[in-house]
């Protein structure tokens, strides 16, 4: 059966990502021929797909592979497989769209267990904006809830304070970073420190890049798509309509999860999303703490009642 290393491999050859390898899975299991090994998936990419390499190539991918294995081991980074019998479910859930190999490091328990809320918006926020956005997820915090984010600046920084102001470990909730780039290599980073203190606070982060590399333009995008995936529901604090907010959103309304806006001074400028989200009725309107707190915790127990 293919290894971790196999997979890792794979992912290192030109034209090859998730839905590639899943798609080979799927042919492999309907064919009850999941015992193949790497070297029946190179076959299968020639003979089905058309796409050649040399052994060269192939000899290249797999020495960065155990280049990642070895970086992943002396940093302590996990490496989850889709194939592991622990894989989250909420991953399983987005189908194509879940990632093949992905890294973490500190509590990934998050990942499979309890409500999670994704908080997320724009890198640009109002002060009094970023202030609701602290103390909302520090109240979520209290009520068990995860806080899900993407370590970006402005929203997700005030998600991410607001859940690690909770000092008192009692509280069930945690808080976990979706990174665009290898979690030894976080972007901004300026909020090194703040994914330091994720870790030291019982949280975790993730990612499907390897331990040290740099984020592309398009790795924000896919950054986005595994915050919806991790999220029972997702929170917008405040976003204009060229955020990449607007990815988060159409990924969470593509995975049927609620969105939630906050929708006080919704009409001022950098709300545009939230306003038109709340106009179209594909998100329910915040107005207050109050509000917020009362939504989450009935969304919480149903949740839990759901998957008791």
């Amino acid at each position: 059966m293919i290894e971790k290393i196999d997979l890792i491999t794979l992912l290192q050859l030109k034209n090859v990502g998730n839905k590639t390898i899943l798609r080979i899975y799927d042919h492999i299991k309907n064919r009850r021929l999941i015992n193949l090994e790497f070297q029946d998936y190179i076959t299968i990419l020639r003979e089905k797909l058309g796409k050649i390499y040399s052994k060269i190539e192939i000899e290249k991918a797999m020495l960065k592979s155990e280049k990642i294995l070895e970086e992943c081991y002396l940093e302590d980074i996990k490496i989850h497989s889709f194939l592991d019998c622990n894989y989250p479910d909420r991953f399983n859930k987005i189908n194509y769209d879940k990632p093949v190999i992905f890294y973490s490091l500190g509590n990934y328990k998050i990942m499979t267990g309890g409500y999670n809320l994704g908080v997320i918006g724009s890198r640009k926020v109002s002060r009094e904006n970023y202030k609701r956005g602290f103390e909302y997820s520090k109240d979520a915090v209290k009520l068990g809830i995860n806080i899900i984010s993407g370590l970006a600046k402005g929203c997700d920084t005030a998600g991410h304070r607001g859940a690690i102001s909770v000092s008192n470990w009692n509280y069930v909730g945690k808080t976990l970073a979706v990174l665009p780039s290898g979690i030894k290599n976080i972007h901004p980073v300026q909020n090194s420190y703040l994914g330091n203190k994720i870790i030291e606070n019982n949280g975790c982060l993730i990612s499907e890049k390897t331990p040290f590399e740099k984020p592309k333009k398009h790795d924000y995008i896919q950054r986005d798509r595994l915050q919806a995936g991790l999220s029972e529901g997702v929170f917008i604090i405040q976003s204009g309509t060229k955020s990449g907010t607007v990815h988060t959103a159409n990924y969470a309304l593509k995975y049927s999860k609620k969105i939630f806006c906050l929708g006080i001074n919704n009409k001022n400028k950098g709300m545009e999303l939230n306003r038109e989200l709340i106009i179209k009725n594909k998100a329910y309107k915040i107005n207050s703490k109050e509000e917020f707190i009362k939504v989450v915790t009935r969304e919480r127990d149903e949740n839990n009642e759901t998957n008791y």
